[in-house]
């Protein structure tokens, strides 16, 4: 509760500070992100998807992110996902003994597939495709993955955007801990312009 009243009064803040901005058609902009993350590990891809109670993660499911837009069509993003394993969920066929700290850490290239249709300043959504590495932590037990995912961005105002993406992850080392699951993302994206950094 206390964490949903916190992202409600950011959403707040953040329309505020956005609201009158005037808009600028600058390419290549420098994008920042915030919102939630949820982790599907059950260990079976399809037979647990709408088993929400017993194989979604999402107990204080923070998530940042970092991108730079280039040549228009394409964009690099840093992120940071925060999540907690709680007792009692099914995590890679085994139920849980013990709440688990989750963190992963990834780096995604970007392809914006709309923008060889669509206005890529006036459109209501985008839609891009998403590959790249990156760890996941599991109570500091780290495992590489490679990610490949899709996500779409949709229109709010001029300068923010409301963004969801989901990303397989397969785990590409030995480590005991490394698990392939499905990683899903919500939140607000801002565009920020020249005069931020000036």
């Amino acid at each position: 509760m206390k964490f949903s009243y916190f992202f409600f009064c950011f959403f707040l803040l953040l329309m505020g500070a956005v609201r009158g901005q005037t808009y600028s058609t600058q390419e290549n902009p420098w994008i920042l992100g915030i919102g939630i993350n949820v982790v599907y590990d059950s260990g079976n891809i399809f037979g647990g998807l709408f088993q929400l109670q017993d194989n979604y993660n999402y107990s204080h499911p923070i998530r940042g992110a970092v991108e730079k837009r280039f040549a228009n069509d394409y964009g690099f993003e840093m992120s940071a996902n925060f999540n907690r394993f709680l007792e009692g969920k099914t995590v890679n066929n085994v139920v849980l003994e013990e709440d688990i700290e989750f963190l992963a850490l990834d780096g995604m290239f970007k392809y914006y597939l709309t923008n060889t249709y669509l206005n890529i300043y006036r459109a209501i959504y985008e839609g891009y495709l998403a590959i790249g590495g990156g760890s996941s932590f599991y109570d500091g037990t780290g495992a590489a993955t490679a990610n490949l995912g899709i996500g779409i961005n949709l229109f709010i105002s001029e300068s923010v955007r409301f963004n969801m993406q989901a990303t397989g992850k397969i785990s590409v080392d030995n480590s005991s801990r490394g698990t392939n699951y499905i990683h899903y993302n919500f939140g607000l994206i801002i565009r920020l312009q020249d005069e931020h950094f000036n």
